[in-house]
């Protein structure tokens, strides 16, 4: 393609591999997210493309007419710049646009993608529409935080097929072939879907398994030390969980049950008596329980021991949050609008809950240190208020106020994760009503800039954030409640 002319071409997300385009000029042309690897650009023209979030590595741009706005768009790894200089890998300097998207294939390499960062002034919304953006100004309950850089983009959603009314997503690898895989609850159907990753974040068609009535919360862990990831489903229509054993391949045997308090709503495996051993934590929103079953040894559990907690709890999180090398149980009260805090007093047994304020009606917690002092602080997501709530741990488990950043409209889950390789943990939730998840970037010190939303299907209830495609960034994976499937957006 030397001397090629791109005018007016949308090149969002297309890679151009060891592509001979010298001279080649670049009119008014979309290059969101595109790669150049291995590409020879010399004396190549970009005149006023848009250049947001490509990457350049191990290419040729020696007498190449590009702008300093465009080189701070983009990012450059061993390329020989305009000016005969070799770069040192640099990253985009500057905020990210909306950009509209169509689906282009010029080489191996394709999407069907769109996304943004935004300066701490404003949110902006993504559609999935090949040919919009909208933006609206919103501003955060909290102090306004700095504003800050950073290369996390999303493409947009594909979707896939799963069971009735979707309400629970986790991604783990299942059969042992180093891809994750997509493992879904579908509450209206009564049973998990497993989706496996055929390679490069695409996924086979569901597998489904029985499990209880109304699974609403699924959980992956090798609950019976074989090596191989087993099912954990809570099944909120009974008092019962479901387990299923991996017998090998990412094929799963018949569900055991065991008991647990009134409509399990949510559950975590994780071993809370340092028995080696994963053992089972399910929040009962009818009973204001939560049940511990301890693994007895080659996933069975021993029966139920419940502990208080708030008003209808509704989530439930494991982690160590006052140093003892014990991990406590973290729950969130929906209809108290508390988190409860069962400290571990060892060989998993928990004190009697200490609880904390946060917003209206919490529906799903995480706990993570968010502010780098190798502390967990507690962060949940609030549906009635529309928010996150941020309670940072001061020491020995206790937890300052909460501060609040605004995000879609009813939200219902979240994650906590590094999304843009900065080392520090940023939020990202499923917004119900409003069909989109929202990504706040950590500014540092637990503070977090305003949302950016990207579009999903119709209804998302629960979010995960996993590499699905081997590139050493994570992807966001939501169930859709309304429409039924599964949306996969890949990192730019």
């Amino acid at each position: 393609m030397s001397n090629g002319k791109f005018s007016s071409v949308n090149l969002n997300g297309v890679s151009f591999d060891g592509t001979r385009l010298d001279n080649a000029r670049f009119d008014s042309s979309s290059l969101f997210c595109a790669r150049f690897t291995g590409a020879n650009l010399s004396g190549a023209d970009f005149g006023n493309s848009d250049l947001t979030g490509a990457h350049f590595s191990n290419s040729d741009l020696s007498g190449a007419k590009i702008t300093q706005d465009q080189i701070n768009q983009a990012s450059f790894d061993n390329v020989i710049m305009p000016n005969g200089e070799k770069s040192r890998f640099k990253s985009s300097t500057t905020t990210k646009k909306p950009i509209t998207q169509t689906t282009t294939i010029l080489t191996s390499s394709s999407s069907t993608t769109l996304s943004t960062t935004t300066p701490s002034t404003t949110t902006t919304t993504i559609t999935s529409s090949t040919t919009s953006s909208t933006t609206s100004s919103t501003s955060s309950t909290t102090t306004t935080t700095t504003p800050i850089v950073s290369n996390v983009t999303f493409l947009n959603q594909t979707t896939y097929t799963v069971g009735l009314s979707p309400w629970s997503v986790a991604v783990s690898d299942v059969n042992n072939d180093n891809r994750p895989d997509i493992v879904v609850a579908n509450s209206g159907s009564t049973t998990i879907s497993i989706l496996l990753n055929t390679g490069d974040g695409t996924f086979s068609p569901q597998v489904t398994y029985a499990v209880g009535s109304y699974p609403r919360s699924v959980a992956v862990a090798d609950v019976n030390s074989d090596n191989r990831p087993d099912i954990v489903a809570a099944n909120s229509g009974l008092t019962t969980i479901s387990i299923l054993l991996n017998t090998r391949d990412g094929t799963f045997s018949p569900q055991v049950t065991y008991s647990v308090g009134q409509n399990p709503v949510s559950v975590a495996v994780a071993d809370v008596n340092n028995d080696n051993n994963p053992d089972i934590i399910a929040a009962n929103i009818n009973s204001n329980t939560v049940s511990v079953l301890l693994n007895t040894g080659n996933g069975t559990f021993s029966p139920q021991i419940t502990y208080s907690v708030g008003q209808n709890p509704v989530s439930v999180a494991v982690a160590d949050v006052n140093s003892d090398n014990n991990p406590d149980i973290i729950a969130a009260n929906i209809n108290s609008n508390t988190v409860s805090i069962l400290l571990n007093v060892g060989n998993g047994i928990f004190s009697t809950q200490t609880t904390y304020a946060i917003g209206s009606q919490p529906y799903s917690v995480a706990v993570v240190d968010v502010d780098s002092d190798n502390k967990s602080d507690i962060v949940t997501v609030n549906e009635q208020s529309g928010t996150v709530s941020v309670l940072l741990n001061t020491g020995n488990g206790t937890f300052s106020l909460q501060t609040t950043y605004s995000v879609g409209k009813y939200p219902q889950s979240i994650a906590v994760v590094d999304v843009n390789s900065d080392n520090k943990s940023d939020i990202v939730t499923a917004n119900a009503n409003s069909s989109t998840v929202s990504v706040l970037l950590s500014t540092g010190n637990g503070t977090f800039s305003p949302q950016t939303t990207y579009v999903v299907d119709d209804g998302p209830v629960s979010v995960a954030v996993a590499d699905v495609n081997n590139d050493n960034k994570p992807d966001i994976v939501t169930p859709n409640q309304k429409s039924e499937t599964v949306s996969v957006l890949l990192h730019c």
